[in-house]
């Protein structure tokens, strides 16, 4: 299902990994995966594995673009040959991974390029999730969208730029859980206290 949402993780109070995800962005899709990867894996390793992690620089969107023109994909618009060389190149920059990103960092080798979405969190009518690692505070920060009222002073994204539509202004996300990251709640708990309506209409 086409949800859109971000999986960030912040360390030294800046985000080192803002991955656009395009589908399943809810708590008991994306969600859950956050939470089975924090709960299987060695947090000292992935730590390290993130000083490999960077974001594309001018030099790497100048070389993306002259790819994507080389294979016939100027557009944005790929067919299925075009995308399975876009994905050979560029393995880590499908809007496919979600939040399996992360176990892909744990699990790589060398160098790993990211693209930096983290202003997708302004715009709260697309951004519907986000799940956020932040290992200064050993935490696991969630975000919804569909805010379309000001943020608090204290809000993380309080200074990103709002956008405004026709239907009216969408602020940044709104924070509205945080789990640390040693007191992980189960899966059951996790999405019915993140999505209480939609376990409401299911009674």
């Amino acid at each position: 299902m086409g949800t859109r949402h971000l999986t960030i993780v912040i360390q030294k109070e800046n985000p080192v990994v803002a991955q656009y995800g395009q589908w399943d962005g809810y708590p008991e899709g994306q969600g859950i995966t956050v939470l089975n990867f924090l709960r299987t894996v060695d947090m000292n390793r992935f730590k390290k594995r993130l000083k490999d992690v960077r974001f594309m620089n001018k030099r790497d969107e100048s070389s993306l673009k002259k790819f994507m023109k080389k294979i016939g994909a100027e557009n944005g618009w790929m067919d299925m040959d075009q995308a399975k060389l876009y994905y050979n190149q560029y393995p880590y920059l499908s809007r496919n991974h979600g939040a399996e990103i992360l176990q892909m960092i744990y699990d790589s080798v060398g160098k790993v390029v990211l693209q930096n979405s983290i202003s997708f969190a302004a715009d709260s009518l697309f951004c519907e999730w986000a799940y956020l690692i932040d290992l200064d505070k050993n935490v696991l920060e969630v975000y919804e969208g569909f805010n379309q009222t000001p943020l608090e002073d204290g809000q993380r994204f309080k200074d990103l730029v709002n956008v405004e539509y026709s239907t009216g202004t969408y602020y940044p996300i709104r924070h509205v859980k945080t789990y640390p990251l040693d007191e992980l709640p189960t899966d059951e708990d996790f999405v019915k206290e993140l999505e209480p309506k939609e376990e409401e209409e299911e009674k």
